[in-house]
Parts: C-alpha cells; sequence; structure tokens
C-alpha cells in the first residue's frame, strides 16, 4: 500500500516548476546573447491586452 503525502507532492512539483523556469530563462538569456531582440514589455502588454 502506497501513501501519498499532499505536502511532500506539492514541494515536489513546486521544485520540479522551479527547474522548468531556470530552464526557460537561461534559455531565453541564451537566445539574447546569440542576437534574438527580446520583445519591449509595452508591446507584450499591447499583445495580450493588457
Amino acid at each position: 500500500m502506497a501513501v501519498v503525502d499532499p505536502a511532500r507532492s506539492a514541494g515536489v512539483l513546486a521544485r520540479a516548476e522551479d527547474a522548468a523556469d531556470v530552464s526557460a530563462a537561461r534559455d531565453a538569456l541564451a537566445r539574447i546573447d546569440a542576437g534574438d531582440t527580446p520583445v519591449p514589455l509595452t508591446e507584450l502588454r499591447d499583445e495580450l491586452g493588457l
């Protein structure tokens, strides 16, 4: 029989999400270093209707 600990599961999920965020940030920085132009925040807001 297995026991699921919700608090532990939430912690594991949070760490996995953090790792994915760090990976995405590193990828974005690498693209900028390679010459890609970042999208200005004002442009992004306009596209999203914010």
